[in-house]
Formats: structure tokens, sequence, C-alpha cells
């Protein structure tokens, strides 16, 4: 990875994981099972990063 192609992957990347980490402490917060804290940090993280590429593909591919 170089350039600014590779720096836009890293930065899909982070955000994806900021965002699973965000709502698996929320979910944590509220409910106080891990379980399902570690399920749904882990479905945001899933969507956003295959959002991210879905995006960037699209961006890339015209």
């Amino acid at each position: 990875m170089g350039g600014k192609r590779g720096t836009t992957v890293a930065l899909a990347v982070a955000a994806a994981m900021v965002l699973g980490l965000l709502v698996a402490f929320w979910r944590l917060a509220r409910t106080e099972n891990v379980d399902l804290a570690v399920m749904a940090g882990g479905a945001a993280f899933v969507a956003a990063f295959g959002m991210a590429f879905a995006v960037l593909t699209y961006v890339r591919g015209g």
C-alpha cells in the first residue's frame, strides 16, 4: 500500500475500528453483557468496513 489510495484505505479501516469500539462500549454500558457488546461491535465494524470499501470501489471505478 502506498500513496493516496493506501492512506484512504488506512483511514477507512481506522474509522470502522473506531465505530466498532464505540458501539461495543455503548452496548456494554447499556446492557453490562460482554457477549452482546462484542457481537454489536463486530457487526458495526463489518458494516462500516464493507460500506467504506463499497464507496471506495464505486468512486475509484469511474
